[in-house]
C-alpha cells in the first residue's frame, strides 16, 4: 500500500517540477548569449564601459572588452582573430593595417592638461609652474603623439623637456595626478571626465596645435560574430549612444 501511494505523490508533484525547472532556465543566461570582443584604447574606458552596458541591457548581447595604450591594442588584434571589433584612433589604426569591414565614427579626441588637487593654476602657469609633467609613450600611446606635438607647435617642448615624464598609457599619466606625484598630465578628455572627481582641474587644450583625432569602432574581417557586431555598430548611431559619447567629451 505504501509504494502506490508514493507513486500517486510523484505524479502529482510531476507537473509543478517541470513549471520550476522552466522557471529556472528563464532566469539564466542562455548558453548561446551572443558576446563579442572589444578591443580599445585604454584612455576611452569609462566611455566604453557605458556604452556597453547600455548595448548589452537593450540588446541583450554580452562583450569582453580588453584595454591598452594602441600599441598594445594593434597587436592584440593581429596577433588573434578573436578579436572582433577595434576602438581607437583612425589614422593610427590606418597605418597599421588592420582589416576591416566596416568602420562607425565614435567622435573626436581632445587633449587636455589635468593637475591634482590642490594645485592653483593660471594660464600662465599651467605649464611654467609644474615641476613635474606625466604625458603617455609619445610613440605608442596616441595622445603621448599628441602631447608632443602640442608642446613642439607651442614652442614648451625644449624648456619642459627636463620635467617629462613619459609613461606607458593615458590610465598611467592620469594616476600620477591623482596621487600628487606630479604636477600635470596630458591626456584626453574622455578620460579627463571619467576621473574629474579626483583631480584638481582640468584646461582643454587648442586643437589647432595638434593633428586631428578621430575616434572609430572598426568591425574585423576575421569576425566571427559578424550579426553582433553589427548590432553594436548601429547601437553606436542610436540617440542614447551619442548621450553617451557626448557626456564623455566627444
Amino acid at each position: 500500500m505504501i509504494f502506490p501511494k508514493m507513486a500517486l505523490q510523484t505524479r502529482a508533484v510531476d507537473p509543478l517540477c517541470k513549471v520550476m525547472v522552466i522557471m529556472l532556465l528563464l532566469l539564466l543566461p542562455s548558453v548561446s548569449q551572443a558576446k563579442i570582443t572589444i578591443a580599445s584604447a585604454a584612455g576611452y574606458r569609462g566611455m566604453v564601459n557605458t556604452l556597453v552596458e547600455a548595448y548589452t541591457k537593450e540588446a541583450g548581447n554580452q562583450a569582453d572588452l580588453i584595454y591598452g595604450n594602441m600599441a598594445q591594442v594593434v597587436f592584440q588584434a593581429q596577433a588573434s582573430d578573436a578579436i572582433d571589433m577595434v576602438i581607437g584612433d583612425r589614422t593610427y589604426l590606418t597605418k597599421a593595417q588592420l582589416p576591416f569591414d566596416t568602420t562607425v565614427k565614435l567622435g573626436r579626441g581632445r587633449l587636455v592638461a589635468i593637475y591634482p588637487k590642490g594645485r592653483k593654476v593660471t594660464d600662465a602657469t599651467l605649464f611654467t609652474g609644474a615641476e613635474r609633467i606625466a604625458i603617455p609613450d609619445t610613440k605608442r600611446a596616441i595622445y603621448g603623439k599628441a602631447a608632443k606635438e602640442y608642446l613642439q607647435t607651442t614652442g614648451l617642448y625644449n624648456t619642459l623637456r627636463p620635467r617629462l615624464f613619459v609613461v606607458s598609457s593615458v590610465p598611467q599619466a592620469a594616476s600620477y595626478v591623482i596621487s600628487g606625484e606630479v604636477d600635470l598630465a596630458l591626456v584626453n578628455l574622455t578620460h579627463a571626465l571619467n576621473i574629474k572627481g579626483s583631480i584638481g582641474g582640468c584646461e582643454v587644450l587648442n586643437e589647432n596645435q595638434y593633428s586631428p583625432i578621430e575616434i572609430i569602432a572598426g568591425e574585423q574581417k576575421t569576425t566571427k560574430n559578424r550579426e553582433e557586431c553589427k548590432q553594436f555598430l548601429d547601437f553606436i548611431h542610436s540617440e542614447k549612444a551619442q548621450q553617451i559619447v557626448a557626456r564623455f567629451g566627444m
